[in-house]
């Protein structure tokens, strides 16, 4: 077995409880934690992603949420995300430190993997003084700004400028180089940004 997650009812009622693949295979509804990094400079905003490695299982080498995961059984949904903020990045963040958005349902179905989740969606406003220690699932964090990648994925543009925060290099980006996640979910996250300003 491996790891154990809560599920739950089309109506958001805990259900019991099964092994990851198990629920992925099964399409369980299963709960998710989503952090969002962003800064807000002088003239545009910027949101950071993380690049998953190429040991993943799920979407190697594309850009996904800066830090997310999923959230033990045995685990609250702020401690199973402190963790994995603190596994993937390095950070060791107080709860007050992330801000919470709501959680959106979202499905992902491909072959054998049909992933339900219901992605509890934070955010955290990133100060590049900070510095990431990666491990061995995540080699970079981009930086992009935030209405480029909004015109990308409405497909008023084919593509992006990103920069490392690690390196400085900065690549050229286009929608398949990111994790799919639907147009709605990135619509919700990016609203909330904004109205942090």
């Amino acid at each position: 077995m491996g790891e154990t997650l809560k599920i739950f009812s089309d109506w958001l009622t805990p259900i019991g409880e099964k092994d990851r693949d198990e629920i992925h295979r099964d399409g369980d509804w299963h709960e998710s934690f989503h952090c969002w990094f962003y800064s807000h400079l002088e003239t545009e905003t910027k949101i950071y992603f993380q690049r998953r490695s190429n040991i993943k299982k799920d979407f190697p080498n594309l850009y996904d949420i800066t830090a997310a995961g999923h959230i033990g059984v045995a685990e609250s949904r702020i401690e199973g995300g402190l963790r994995e903020i603190h596994e993937e990045l390095g950070l060791l963040l107080e709860e007050e430190k992330i801000s919470y958005t709501g959680f959106y349902k979202e499905q992902l179905r491909m072959k054998t993997f049909n992933d339900r989740e219901i992605c509890h969606i934070y955010l955290f406003p990133y100060n590049e003084a900070l510095s990431l220690t990666m491990n061995e699932e995540v080699t970079d964090v981009v930086k992009v700004n935030l209405e480029d990648f909004l015109s990308m994925i409405s497909k008023n543009r084919n593509f992006l400028i990103a920069e490392s925060i690690i390196t400085h290099q900065k690549e050229t980006l286009q929608r398949h180089h990111f994790c799919p996640h639907d147009f709605n979910y990135y619509q919700h996250v990016i609203q909330e940004i904004l109205q942090t300003k």
